[in-house]
């Protein structure tokens, strides 16, 4: 039996529409002629979603007991022997009660397809298996239920029901998708603008890789090989060389204004020769692409230009973005170039060629950052292996090949002939394989000469004195040579690392300049540049246990001077409490020479540094200072007026002259008591904007429980208050007092601006590894351009009375729950208000906080 075509409606969230969508399609085919019938549908009690279901026939739903409970399940072997056309279920992801026929509804559903029954079927993104993990991340929510991406993907179609994150959160708060009592609580965690975002764009991202997966097996299928642009894709050609940053951020700028995928290839050699490419110089490249959000990949070949092109056919490029420098545009214009050669292979790709400058060409000068690393290598493998082994290939085919050319015209040669044919190949093999070959060379040539030569032939004997003098000048000479060839070589060594050396110092005294603590750019800068396993700066001594590591690069980290070798880093004071320590390899005494310079800037490093924490130390000392005069000057009126009142009342009820009755003194003694409190309530709030303003808060953060925590900040408060800790929450790592007096702190605010005859509501949440406590109001709020201001100290909400405060409240809350680790924000609450959410960090593994006793979540006055 054929399986029945499979549609599925994929929604980023709960309320999006995606039952409407199933139940509007299965109407429309009803109305066609189609038998369809209803095999589940989740209306949630919203009316509207039953209003959708209108005459459609619904097939009864069967019980399952489980636990002395009976749970209403799809009845999967009534529809099987109904065998309508098409059937409508809800929920693909959804769990079957234990004891049903198969543990989760989408496997129910494969069932009915291999039966021939049309489905037509709902799910969530955060449902599906490959995005669980990332969901969970983005939410703070664990989903239980999942579906295998494949059962997603495997659906014969697949339609988005779309919805905006604002138009999701206004149904939510019209109470079309959770009922009254969840919608605060589900705007303040699960439906919050930046998750609905987040699971917007994920679901839009897999249903558009499900696209490209059709395109793709439709190009396959019918064997079209040229890329459609359906979507831009630039490949960008990457080297080691600096100057791939600006093909890389080029190929970035272009992918960005086409909504394009960028991709990055290094192309190296099957050889393994190319420097050009190393690992160490390609890193920052792959680093760079990645940032700027491309990919990266590396293939091996040596024919680039059709490796590259074949590359960006694979992939369906439509853009191809190469560099070019000065020399290799002049070459652009022969027809075997690199680039005629990609530009005649691109066929109707679009090929880029970028201009580089010459000193960004790798082929005219090596990089800065690696330049002393690859001069190594160069010194070891290009003469003393390489080309050594070139020159012994030269000496061993030459000197047969000569002797043998040379014998077949014997009697028409002299031996001065014979002597300057081979001095030619001597001075040959000294060019390329240095004096050692050369010598070598030389002796085994002067025996050759000698036995084929010079008579008697055959033997070494020789007769005549001038052929003596003859071989002895010609290995004097090849001697000579391979030693001039040598030494020009080192010579042209010392030159080069003298150059390296010279950019090294001079990049290091630029960071100098700029950086205000370059201690670790310029312990990476040395780790990179002579290849040390690690370097690292400590402090510290005389005993191993008291160095402490400054700054470190590489692995492993050494923790003690005898690691490794040191270098002696003399401070200001000129005491040696610093060390640089290098491990990995031994250095020589040019390395010991050029170490010593940079042990010199690593000092001048480390004393910026401290030159540069002491400008900050100085600066937060200038601020604290403007703060305290600020608060002076803001508070003297603030101060004096309950003080004033306070001092009136007292001097009033003493006087002998007049008589207060028993009412009078109790009102009396009643304004006293709120103006101390008014008082007392300031001055412990600025003593609190001192202590955070100076750093000095005392933190004594231990497990706390939240309704303990919302009791005390209650109390002594006036107003209406309503505490909805409906569901035990776990303890928190805070401190108590600080945690209750910014909790108060906030719950006066909302009190302050809350509307007549409505109760302030705190609630609470646990999601994500932190407890959200939340102080909801139906004031005016607060504007979001206003949100930073209010928070800063002074700050109130329009004109008001300074009876209400000095605006320190939110300043105070914020900086409390910051020092720990917790979050401070400020949302709209649906329909008017402000919502004070409060995050503290839960302690993981600990036994949930105590439900708030009834008593005292009732209304507080």
């Amino acid at each position: 039996m054929t399986r029945a075509t499979f549609r599925i409606y994929l929604g980023a969230a709960p309320g999006v529409g995606k039952t409407h969508a199933m139940l509007n399609e299965g109407w429309r085919r009803c109305e066609r002629g189609a038998d369809v019938v209803i095999g589940i549908v989740e209306t949630h009690g919203r009316a509207n979603t039953a209003e959708q279901i209108r005459n459609l026939e619904i097939v009864a739903k069967r019980g399952v007991a489980y636990r002395g409970a009976t749970l209403v399940e799809m009845d999967i072997d009534a529809i099987l022997a109904r065998k309508p056309e098409l059937c409508l279920v809800d929920e693909l992801a959804h769990t079957n009660a234990p004891g049903s026929r198969n543990e989760k509804r989408w496997q129910d559903v494969m069932e009915l397809l291999d039966a021939g029954i049309e489905v037509i079927s709902t799910v969530n993104v955060q449902h599906l298996e490959s995005l669980n993990d990332v969901v969970e991340r983005i939410t703070g929510v664990v989903q239980r239920e999942t579906v295998p991406d494949s059962v997603v993907r495997g659906a014969d179609q697949i339609e988005l029901v779309d919805m905006s994150p604002e138009a999701l959160r206004r149904r939510m708060a019209h109470g079309n998708i959770y009922p009254a009592e969840r919608i605060d609580t589900a705007l303040s965690n699960y439906f919050r603008p930046g998750n609905l975002g987040a699971l917007r764009e994920l679901a839009l991202m897999w249903v558009a890789d499900r696209v490209e997966e059709s395109l793709q097996s439709y190009l396959e299928a019918h064997s079209i090989a040229d890329a459609w642009e359906t979507r831009e894709r630039i490949v960008v050609a990457i080297s080691g060389a600096q100057s791939s940053d600006g093909l890389i951020r080029r190929g970035a700028r272009i992918a960005t204004r086409t909504r394009g995928e960028l991709l990055g290839v290094h192309i190296s050699r099957s050889d393994g020769l190319s420097t050009r490419g190393t690992t160490e110089a390609l890193e920052p490249r792959r680093r760079l692409l990645e940032e700027l959000g491309g990919k990266y990949q590396e293939i091996v070949s040596d024919e680039p230009s059709t490796a590259l092109v074949e590359f960006a056919e694979s992939v369906r490029a439509t853009q191809l973005v190469v560099g070019a420098s000065a020399q290799q545009r002049l070459r652009a214009r022969q027809r075997n170039s690199f680039v005629q050669r990609v530009i005649a292979r691109a066929g109707t790709i679009d090929v880029h060629v970028i201009g580089m400058t010459p000193g960004d060409d790798p082929g005219e000068r090596p990089e800065p950052t690696h330049s002393l690393h690859l001069l190594r290598e160069r010194s070891v493998r290009s003469v003393t292996r390489r080309r050594r082994r070139t020159a012994s290939a030269i000496s061993a085919v030459g000197l047969p090949v000569l002797t043998l050319m040379l014998s077949s015209v014997r009697s028409s040669v002299g031996l001065p002939t014979v002597l300057l044919a081979f001095l030619t190949l001597v001075l040959a093999v000294a060019a390329v394989g240095g004096r050692r070959i050369s010598l070598i060379t030389a002796v085994v040539a002067a025996l050759i000469e000698n036995w084929f030569f010079v008579t008697p032939l055959h033997t070494f004997s020789v007769n005549h004195v001038e052929d003596v003098v003859a071989i002895v000048m010609f290995l004097l000479v090849a001697g000579t040579v391979g030693t001039l060839v040598e030494r020009a070589e080192q010579r042209a060594d010392d030159a080069l690392r003298a150059r390296s050396e010279a950019e090294a110092f001079a990049r290091t005294s630029a960071t100098l300049a700029s950086d205000p603590n370059p201690i670790p750019e310029l312990v990476e800068y040395v780790q990179a540049t002579f290849g040390f396993a690690s370097v690292a700066i400590l402090a510290g001594g005389p005993a191993d246990a008291d160095w402490r590591v400054v700054a470190a690069s590489g692995h492993p980290v050494p923790v003690k001077p005898s690691d490794g070798t040191s270098f002696a880093l003399l401070s200001s004071e000129s005491t040696p409490d610093h060390v640089l320590v290098l491990t990995g390899r031994v250095l020589n005494d040019d390395d010991r020479r050029v170490m010593a310079v940079f042990t010199t800037q690593f000092a001048l490093g480390l004393e910026n540094a401290r030159l540069g924490r002491d400008a900050e130390h100085s600066a937060v000392m200038t601020e604290v200072d403007a703060t305290r005069t600020a608060l002076l000057q803001a508070v003297s009126h603030d101060l004096r007026s309950p003080l004033a009142a306070i001092k009136t009342y007292v001097t009033g009820l003493r006087a002998d002259d007049v008589t207060w009755s028993a009412e009078q003194v109790a009102e009396g003694l009643a304004a006293i008591d709120e103006e101390t409190d008014r008082l007392n309530r300031l001055v412990g709030n600025l003593l609190d904007a001192g202590r955070l303003q100076a750093g000095t808060t005392a933190m004594h953060c231990r497990p706390t429980l939240i309704a303990d925590v919302v009791s005390s900040a209650l109390n002594g408060l006036v107003g209406s208050v309503d505490v909805r800790l409906s569901e035990p929450l776990p303890m928190v790592m805070a401190d108590p007092a600080l945690l209750e007096r910014s909790l108060a702190n906030v719950v006066s605010n909302a009190l302050r601006y809350q509307r007549q005859g409505e109760a302030v509501i705190v609630d609470g949440a646990a999601m994500k590894n932190f407890v959200y406590i939340r102080v909801v109001d139906r004031g005016p709020g607060i504007a979001l351009t206003d949100r930073q201001r209010v928070l800063a100290p002074f700050q109130r909400l329009g004109d008001r009375h300074t009876s209400e405060g000095v605006g320190l409240g939110l300043s105070i809350a914020t900086g409390f729950v910051s020092a720990m680790g917790g979050t401070f924000s400020l949302d709209d609450t649906p329909g008017g208000g402000l919502t004070v959410t409060i995050g503290i960090p839960a302690v993981v593994g600990s036994s949930t906080d105590a439900v708030l006793p009834l008593s005292t979540a009732g209304s507080l006055a």
